[in-house]
């Protein structure tokens, strides 16, 4: 600023030098000589006085940023606390609780978005963000809204007359549309602290961070955490939404749901198969095939664990009551003869060669007489021709497997001395 204002002062200098030297000439043009020169000195503090006001309105602007980027209202962020207080949550049932609604989200966002920010999470471009949301979301229901869809994590909550979608209890997911991230439904409090002068401090939960760096930018040690520290979020993935694209979420949810109900007493493990096939909203067949593939790959000649389980639900596919073990979700009713066809295929496109392959190896643990597949043609025969007519389900083996199987029936009737 010094410098500026020398050089002014010194070019102010010249031009009065040069005025002198004007004196020869007439009054006229020494009026005019002295009229530019005014006017350029005008304009060079002009200028300067612009530039010092500017600089001193950015850095206003860049410190009222910096104290409060949020703009955040704490009398109203307060009022909003104390307000959920006394919503429901899990045991906690008043009698005239408040119901949280679609503002309580709102309100959140702001400051989701700006603790993923800060934690390195990358914001993908919409059309992007949506076509993973699309693939993340398989079996259950969704609800648009403006700035956010809903999706619904309680499978049982599939009906239009929902319960308030907004319960803090619920675990429904949202994701948001424009900063295209995911988020739960938290408590204001849980995400900013107020202290008694009207400072605060804003944090969100780890696994808010961790669930959205791993789903929308791959982060593979953000996965790591997870399958220690919310393994509850992940088989939600699996078992409400119908992900199964990552192997090691397909194992924790296996492996954590074969423990529990084989341990039961008396033993269910054969439920299992309910994680492998089910019918979707809109009544369509599904079959998880990275559960199938896991199953696959994992069946050695020392663990046939699941590919057993699997073989008992492919027989309660034919039974009769079993409300008691299935429910609602009794495979003999769920499923059409197609549609169990398909289900039997399935399961026999691992179980037969895998027993060529293994049982020799090991007869113990590699007990079954014979297949599934071999017993349900023999109760069943029109599962045969089901196969054949939906020409083999699009299964690459499974022709040569049911060749296979029906080829060893009739080597067992011959050996029975039976007709066939």
């Amino acid at each position: 600023m010094k410098i500026l204002i020398f050089g002014i002062l010194n070019r102010f200098h010249q031009l009065t030098h040069e005025s002198i030297l004007l004196g020869t000439y007439s009054n006229k043009i020494k009026n005019r000589y002295f009229m530019k020169t005014y006017n350029l000195l005008l304009f060079c503090f002009f200028t300067f006085f612009l530039s010092c006001k500017d600089k001193v309105n950015d850095e206003k602007i860049v410190n009222n940023q910096k104290k409060d980027s949020l703009n955040i209202d704490v009398a109203e962020i307060k009022k909003i606390i104390q307000l959920q207080k006394n919503a429901n949550y899990i045991d906690y049932r008043p009698d005239n609780p408040y119901l949280p609604t679609e503002k309580d989200l709102l309100i959140l966002i702001p400051f989701v978005e700006q603790e993923l920010k800060k934690a390195g999470y990358k914001t993908l471009p919409s059309n992007q963000f949506e076509s993973r949301i699309k693939n993340l979301v398989k079996d259950n229901k969704t609800k648009n809204y403006n700035s956010f869809t809903t999706i619904f994590l309680n499978k049982l909550d599939r009906t239009d007359k929902t319960l308030n979608e907004f319960e803090f209890d619920l675990n429904n997911q949202f994701a948001v549309k424009k900063y295209n991230f995911m988020t739960p439904m938290l408590f204001l409090e849980d995400v900013i602290k107020i202290k008694k002068d009207n400072s605060y401090s804003i944090s969100v939960p780890h696994y808010i961070i961790a669930r959205n760096k791993y789903l929308f930018n791959d982060s593979k040690s953000d996965l790591d955490w997870l399958l220690v520290n919310d393994q509850d979020f992940l088989k939600s993935l699996v078992n409400s939404l119908g992900y199964d694209k990552e192997p090691r979420i397909n194992k924790l949810l296996l492996e954590d749901y074969y423990k529990m109900l084989s341990t039961s007493k008396p033993s269910k493990k054969e439920k299992i198969g309910a994680f492998f096939f089910t019918i979707d909203l809109n009544n369509n067949f599904c079959i998880r095939q990275g559960l199938i593939d896991y199953v696959k790959n994992n069946t050695t000649v020392n663990d046939n664990r699941l590919l057993y389980a699997l073989d008992d639900y492919s027989y309660a596919l034919y039974g009769d009551n079993l409300n008691k073990i299935y429910g609602s979700d009794d495979p003999a009713k769920m499923f059409n003869d197609v549609d169990k066809a398909h289900i039997v295929a399935v399961i026999a496109s691992i179980e037969v060669p895998a027993i060529v392959k293994y049982k020799s190896e090991n007869p113990e643990l590699w007990n079954n007489v014979v297949s599934a597949l071999y017993n349900l043609l023999v109760a069943h025969p029109e599962i045969k021709d089901i196969i054949i007519k939906n020409n083999y389900f699009g299964i690459k083996n499974m022709k040569q497997v049911l060749e296979d199987t029906i080829d060893e029936i009739d080597v067992d009737k011959i050996k029975r001395g039976e007709d066939f």
